[in-house]
Formats: structure tokens, C-alpha cells, sequence
């Protein structure tokens, strides 16, 4: 029997669901929430990583449902602009593309340096990044007039080691 996690993926974008993913930020944070269209599509898309969570029974043009956008800050790897299609949000999708995102940064070599993933949460959406493991911390701050709290959580690595022993096999500790 199928289940969630076979219908829904999580991936780094190609250059065509970067586009889909692009325009499902425009239609939920330009035209829904009404935050300015020359804040959503920035600079930091270029040095971006971008994951997608694409629903593999969908049968239109574009299976992709949500993204998300991974930086490297000083401190932590920083998610970003993480958003699902309306008609898709309340039913775990969100969860799915946050695990996703979180197992793709803890196997990343590009992120090994960091203890912690933290984003920017609007301050009435918080609740969702509480039931996926987030912390609120320090104050509230304002971005584009929408009231926003840091949240961290710490990344969680597969701790075990791969070491060749005298037959040439590998052995686990």
C-alpha cells in the first residue's frame, strides 16, 4: 500500500522546478500575504541551494507543491522562504519538506560546520516549526512589516564511522 512519503519527494531543485518553485512564492507570498515582489525574489537565490517537495501523483504540468531555500549563515544553516501550495497546507506536506530539508543538510559536506538550522518564522506561523522539533529564540523582529522569531534546531548526523579493517571489508562503530 502506498504512503505519504511515496507520493510526496523532497529534492534539490532543477532548473525547471526552480521556475515552479519561484512561482509558488509569488502566488503565496506576493499575491496571498501581499509581502512586495522585489523582497520575495532577491540575490541571495543565486548562492541559494533550493529543495522542492513535488507530489508524484499529481497529473498537471507541475508536480511541485512546496520549497524551501538553504544558506549558510555565520552561526547556523539558515532555511528560508519555506512555503507549501495552499491546497496542500494542513495535511503533513510541511513536515515532509522541513524532515527533508534537515536529513539533506545533516549528510551535506557542505554544512558539516554547523550545530543547528535556524529560520526566520512569521510570528503566526510559528506553531507549525514547533511541532517539527523549532525553538523560538530571542525577540520578535520586524521583516516587511510581518512580525518575525528566530528559531533554531539542532542538526542530527548519522554518528556512525566507516573503518576498512584487515580483510578489506568495512566494519560499523
Amino acid at each position: 500500500m502506498p504512503t505519504k512519503t511515496d507520493q510526496y519527494k523532497v529534492h534539490v531543485a532543477s532548473k525547471d522546478e526552480f521556475k515552479q518553485a519561484l512561482r509558488i512564492r509569488v502566488r503565496v507570498f506576493v499575491d496571498i500575504q501581499k509581502f512586495p515582489l522585489n523582497e520575495e525574489v532577491d540575490e541571495l537565490d543565486k548562492t541559494a541551494t533550493h529543495l522542492v517537495i513535488i507530489d508524484t501523483h499529481r497529473e498537471v504540468a507541475s508536480q511541485v507543491i512546496g520549497t524551501l531555500r538553504i544558506l549558510k549563515s555565520p552561526e547556523a544553516a539558515k532555511f528560508g522562504r519555506v512555503v507549501i501550495l495552499p491546497e496542500y497546507q494542513g495535511q503533513g506536506v510541511g513536515k515532509l519538506l522541513m524532515q527533508g530539508a534537515e536529513a539533506y543538510v545533516a549528510e551535506s559536506p557542505e554544512y558539516k560546520e554547523y550545530e543547528y538550522t535556524k529560520l526566520g518564522s512569521q510570528w503566526d506561523k510559528q506553531g507549525f516549526y514547533v511541532s517539527c522539533g523549532y525553538e523560538a529564540k530571542g525577540d520578535i523582529y520586524d521583516d516587511t512589516g510581518c512580525p518575525h522569531i528566530w528559531m533554531y534546531k539542532p542538526i542530527v548526523r548519522n554518528h556512525l564511522c566507516h573503518v576498512g579493517n584487515v580483510n578489506g571489508g568495512e566494519k560499523h562503530l
